[in-house]
Parts: C-alpha cells; sequence; structure tokens
C-alpha cells in the first residue's frame, strides 16, 4: 500500500515538474522570439557612418516626392551638380518630431517645389546625403525661402 502511495506521490510531482519545465520554456521561447523581432528594426536604425560628415554638397533642383513618416523624413529631387547630368538624389532627414521641434511641418515641402539644399553626402559616391539628425539640420531653402536650420 505504502508503495503504491508514493509511486502516487512521485508520478504527480514528475507530471508537475515537467509542466512547469514546459511552461518556463514556452516563456523563453516568446522572449527570445520578441528578441529577435526587435533586433531587426534596431539593426535597421543607422548612424551617419555612410556619409562623409567632412564634406557638404549644394544641390539646386526640384523636389519630385516629400515623404514626411517615421523613422525619417526623406525629400527626393532631381538636381544636376555644376557640369554633371541631372540626378535623382534622396536625401534623408531627422524623424518627424525632431523636425516639427525644428519648426518644420510636413507642408514645408512639396512635389514641384524649387529646392537649394546643403547635405552631407554619401561616403560611396550614390546620390544620396543627409542633411539632418537629433543634433543638426543643415541649410534648405524651398522656393527661396530658407526653412529653420540649426548648425552642427
Amino acid at each position: 500500500m505504502m508503495s503504491r502511495i508514493n509511486r502516487v506521490f512521485f508520478t504527480s510531482t514528475i507530471r508537475a515538474w515537467g509542466s512547469c519545465m514546459q511552461r518556463k520554456s514556452l516563456v523563453v521561447l516568446t522572449v527570445l522570439g520578441c528578441a529577435l523581432l526587435l533586433a531587426g528594426t534596431t539593426a535597421a536604425h543607422h548612424g551617419v557612418a555612410g556619409y562623409d560628415m567632412t564634406k557638404t554638397v549644394t544641390l539646386h533642383g526640384t523636389v519630385t516626392k516629400f515623404d514626411w513618416s517615421n523613422p525619417h523624413v526623406v525629400v527626393y529631387l532631381d538636381a544636376k551638380p555644376e557640369g554633371g547630368e541631372m540626378q535623382h538624389w534622396t536625401i534623408e532627414f531627422a524623424s518627424p518630431v525632431h523636425m516639427v521641434r525644428a519648426g518644420w511641418s510636413k507642408s514645408s515641402m512639396k512635389t514641384g517645389d524649387d529646392i537649394v539644399i546643403e547635405t552631407h553626402p554619401s561616403r560611396n559616391g550614390a546620390p544620396v546625403g543627409i542633411t539632418s539628425t537629433i543634433t543638426f539640420i543643415l541649410k534648405t531653402v524651398i522656393n527661396g525661402q530658407a526653412l529653420p536650420s540649426r548648425s552642427e
């Protein structure tokens, strides 16, 4: 009789322990899955390493698209560098919330506007630049009107 009670107690203890381990495993797997999902978002955010921060170019052209959305405001423009051919540039700014704090809005520019903009160009020579982060905003002039800027 006693051995049967011991066997029942031992069996129920093993089952309870196994159930507890399954729950712990599920929690660990859930946490790891969330970490992997967030890792992609974190890795997607970059700094200024891809840009030549020692060089500033001034572009004069026409806005082809103005994208006021997270994570960065982006302006697309067609500009012809001195002595060069027309290029389609992509210029990155800080996030909308930082641009609003600096005095910009989603109506600061629109497709077709004349633009004169300073930018730090990409290191690899692609027609891509950065004009703003949370610490600086380079000169941007739309249809003859200077938008708020902040020096580096």
